[in-house]
């Protein structure tokens, strides 16, 4: 997807296939038999396809990056402008808040910010950064705002130097993929010496030179699974295509099987089972500094959040905010961070600090009365040098109206549900029950002392009170469990646990970082996208298994046939053009029909026994059979022609048993596709002209 138009075209024109195909049909032409490189016909139409779709697939996955990618903003005549980061130079002033990736090398000229610069160092401690700090590209803003100067070019940024963008983003593990490039690298391996020895061979047994051509390159023709790589890569794209218009951004072609292959879902509360929007249900709070303390932590943070806007909302319609001289001398700023879950002020001094009361006091019969008082609310207290309560602040949260479908969905299929979140357990066990989560067990990490996540996921599904860090190692101890795990998120505290899960998905209104993080971008921010794009997923895989099927039959005995008739002093009992017509009727018609059809079961992660349960002893099956009939003609003086037939017709025969074996039950699509190419079958072999086109001989 990250290549030019010509790349793409030069990638799939020069491959080893094209090479081997184009050599071939060399070898055919030169001993005069035009018609018998029809095969490289065949290889052409591939080729086109593949690159057809792949640009098709690129240039949506372009025109989806312009409405995903944020721009970085830039003071410009005074003001602060968005632009293309090829339009940001040295010596601009950058424009940084919570969520943003830094573009390019600057230092810090104004404010106070926090940084994550965990996809650059490898650390995961957030990091402040003052006045004349450096900042480094491609780390995250997670706290606070600020001005700063811009001190590299895109070209010599740091990001751009380890392609630390690139490397953030782990390539999906695809069984598929790694399945694919053994069976190519092994094909190609024993390609050349086989190839070598069985045209040897095929002199001193056939009584002509183009005879002994035309087997040989069946031979290596039939060894090769062409179309698999083909089929693979165009259902993937095709895949990519048809999420694009349901505005789902695919950055990972092969993170679309890897998501259909998801047993558990980590969920974030907010922005996933909620709308991200809050509202104000009430204060509480008898004590006026309490209101003049929200506005001027609110007023001098900077923070930007679901939580800051709500309250914004609804204090700026209250009277009781007046300026006082009270809180006009501020001597400190604390901005607000995911990992202290608090944002605050020091007035003098006394410090105000705005957050969640586990991380404003240890006081247990504080922390007990606040969160009894306070069931299914968000909470937030403001305090006052820690241990005067001012008041008390409960929250809602905006449900999804989908949410309540996508968790049902969830649970037909047979996926866990794991919610971990950072708020309150209160609150996010009353969402959960809401939108229909059903017996999960909630624990809030930050009241642990000692925490061993293995027995955590096991014993528990809703996570509260996480910080990003123990986000990551939630996930990273369901991996271990040998769990296929999907984390979805919308925040910078999201961006570690995405980063260690098999496949992430972020909302196109989250944080610049959490979307270039995510191998997929719901770019209309509505998470009722999630059940398509596993049910895409599984189509392409639980199809491309029955299409491999296919393919590799054909190369078993292939390669059997190859091998013996290396030492065998019989007649190679196929020619290249009737393999060509075996390869459509058998292989790429069943292949593309079988690879397109709605299929939505989730992979039972058997593909290798699954593509191997019919293949290999079909393959077995045709090998036999081919080396009883080049027997029997060889004591019978049967004439190569009649040879071919037959081989065709028993070929034929036993390759349908396989596409039977493969579609069923039959319904009408896979009938109808079962009738056609028997019907194609029996006319090429009866209606004179094809009949002498593919060299076919009948007794009467």
């Amino acid at each position: 997807m990250k290549h030019s138009i010509a790349k793409i075209i030069f990638k799939n024109t020069f491959t080893l296939f094209n090479l081997v195909n184009v050599i071939l049909a060399v070898m055919v032409l030169i001993v005069g038999s035009p018609k018998n490189a029809l095969f490289l016909g065949v290889a052409i139409a591939n080729t086109l396809i593949s690159i057809i779709n792949e640009v098709r697939a690129k240039k949506i996955v372009d025109k989806l990056k312009l409405l995903s990618e944020k721009q970085p903003t830039i003071l410009k005549n005074g003001q602060p402008t968005e632009v293309p980061l090829d339009e940001v130079s040295k010596g601009d002033i950058l424009i940084l808040k919570l969520g943003d990736q830094i573009p390019l090398d600057a230092r810090l000229k104004q404010g106070t910010i926090e940084v994550n610069e965990s996809f650059v160092t490898g650390e995961q401690d957030n990091i402040e950064k003052h006045p004349g700090d450096r900042l480094i590209s491609g780390s995250f803003v997670v706290a606070g705002s600020a001005e700063a100067l811009v001190e590299s070019t895109t070209a010599d940024s740091f990001i751009s130097k380890l392609q630390s963008e690139a490397s953030a983003i782990k390539t999906a593990d695809s069984k598929l993929f790694r399945l694919m490039n053994n069976i190519v690298k092994y094909i190609s391996y024993a390609l050349i010496p086989i190839g070598a020895l069985l045209l040897w061979s095929r002199f001193r047994t056939e009584p002509d030179g183009t005879t002994a051509v035309t087997s040989t390159v069946a031979a290596l023709i039939n060894m090769i699974p062409e179309g698999l790589i083909l089929l693979t890569s165009s259902v993937l794209a095709l895949a990519t295509v048809r999420l694009s218009r349901k505005k789902v951004l695919v950055q990972d072609l092969y993170a679309t099987e890897t998501l259909a292959r998801v047993d558990c879902f980590c969920l974030d509360k907010t922005g996933t089972l909620t709308t991200g929007k809050m509202t104000v249900h009430d204060y509480k709070s008898r004590d006026e500094s309490f209101y003049k303390a929200i506005k001027s932590i609110l007023s001098t943070t900077e923070a930007d959040n679901a939580t800051t806007s709500a309250l914004k909302k609804s204090l700026a319609l209250d009277p009781k905010f007046q300026a006082t001289s009270e809180f006009t001398k501020i001597t400190e700023v604390i901005p607000f961070s995911s990992d202290r879950k608090y944002s605050g002020i020091r007035v003098g001094d006394t410090k105000y600090l705005l957050g969640a009361i586990d991380f404003l006091t240890s006081d247990k019969k504080i922390i007990n009365k606040i969160k009894s008082e306070s069931s299914g609310y968000r909470t937030l207290v403001v305090m006052r040098d820690g241990t005067d309560l001012l008041g008390v602040i409960h929250l809602t949260d905006e449900i999804r109206s989908t949410a309540h479908d996508i968790i049902k969905y969830f649970y037909d299929n047979n996926i866990d549900i794991k919610i971990i979140s950072g708020d309150d357990l209160g609150a996010v066990t009353e969402i959960a029950n809401r939108v229909g989560v059903k017996d999960l067990h909630g624990v809030n990490l930050s009241e642990l002392k000692s925490k061993n996540y293995t027995k955590l996921v096991k014993d528990y599904g809703i996570f509260t009170r996480v910080t990003p860090s123990e986000k990551k190692q939630l996930v990273a101890a369901l991996r271990k469990e040998g769990r296929t795990v999907a984390m979805t998120g919308d925040g910078v505290n999201d961006i570690l646990a995405m980063k260690e899960a098999d496949v992430s998905i972020a909302i196109g209104e989250g944080a610049d970082a959490a979307r270039r993080a995510a191998k997929f971008v719901l770019l209309d921010s509505g998470y009722e996208a999630v059940p398509a794009i596993i049910d895409e997923g599984r189509q392409s895989i639980n199809n491309l298994e029955r299409s491999t099927t296919l393919f590799l039959a054909k190369t078993v005995y292939a390669s059997i046939l190859a091998v013996l008739f290396v030492v065998l002093p019989l007649s190679y009992p196929y020619s290249p053009i009737e393999m060509s017509l075996l390869n459509f009727l058998c292989i790429g018609a069943p292949g593309v029909i079988l690879a397109l059809e709605k299929n939505t079961a989730r992979p039972k992660d058997k593909f290798k026994y699954n593509i191997t349960h019919y293949s290999i002893p079909i393959g077995i099956t045709v090998s036999i059979a081919m080396l009883v009939l080049s027997i029997v003609a060889r004591f019978a003086n049967l004439e190569h022609s009649y040879l071919i037939t037959l081989s065709y017709f028993i070929t034929f025969v036993i390759d349908v048993v396989l596409v039977y074996l493969i579609s069923r039950p039959l319904n009408k699509l896979r009938f109808a596709l079962l009738a056609g190419i028997i019907i194609i079958a029996l006319a090429a072999l009866f209606i004179p002209f094809s009949r002498t086109f593919f060299e076919f001989a009948l007794p009467f």
